[in-house]
């Protein structure tokens, strides 16, 4: 029996191949993931600078909630707001707030994945001075006030003004001169 180095070489090339292969997709996976949590953090920014250009009706709290309702909380992105100040207020976050709490809220952010939520949502606080964000954009029609948009590694938003009117919330203008879409405040 003759000895055939390559009998021996296919097998470990296989293997080394399948290893490489698996490190890819791993580097794949952690690449996709930082670039969900950079998107995170810039949807929570949004939501912070959110907090500093809407005009609330004056409140009594010296602290300002901005809630997750659901699970979805930007992958813990939100987080990074606690004690932050805005409006002369710490911000307090919670998360997965029961809906008979949301009131207590200024911001409820209802995230993609909480989407069926979002109706209940908007009726429970409809009327209420409770800035209603999501990043849902097949919900534009639900009565958020602010949807979050991801497009082309951007994000950008699109403002509800009639629903900000009947909630007693006002944008800035600096702030709706940076929306992508506004629909108009009905007459």
């Amino acid at each position: 029996m003759k000895f055939n180095p390559l009998q021996f070489l296919a097998p470990l090339a296989r293997r080394c191949a399948g290893l490489a292969l698996m490190a890819l997709s791993g580097i794949a996976v952690q690449a996709q993931s930082a670039n969900s949590m950079a998107e995170y953090r810039v949807k929570a920014a949004y939501i912070f600078n959110f907090a500093k250009y809407v005009d609330w009706p004056v409140a009594d709290s010296k602290q300002f909630q901005v809630c997750s309702a659901g699970r979805d909380d930007l992958g813990g992105a939100l987080s990074a707001l606690d004690n932050r100040l805005v409006q002369g207020r710490a911000i307090q976050v919670r998360q997965n707030v029961a809906m008979d709490q949301l009131k207590d809220c200024q911001i409820i952010f209802v995230g993609e994945r909480d989407s069926k939520m979002l109706t209940s949502v908007v009726r429970q606080m409809l009327g209420t001075p409770v800035l209603i964000v999501t990043d849902n954009q097949q919900t534009v029609e639900a009565g958020a006030h602010i949807i979050l948009a991801s497009a082309e590694d951007r994000v950008e938003f699109d403002v509800n003004l009639a629903t900000l009117q009947r909630s007693n919330l006002k944008a800035s203008s600096q702030m709706l001169k940076l929306a992508r879409n506004t629909k108009p405040a009905k007459p």
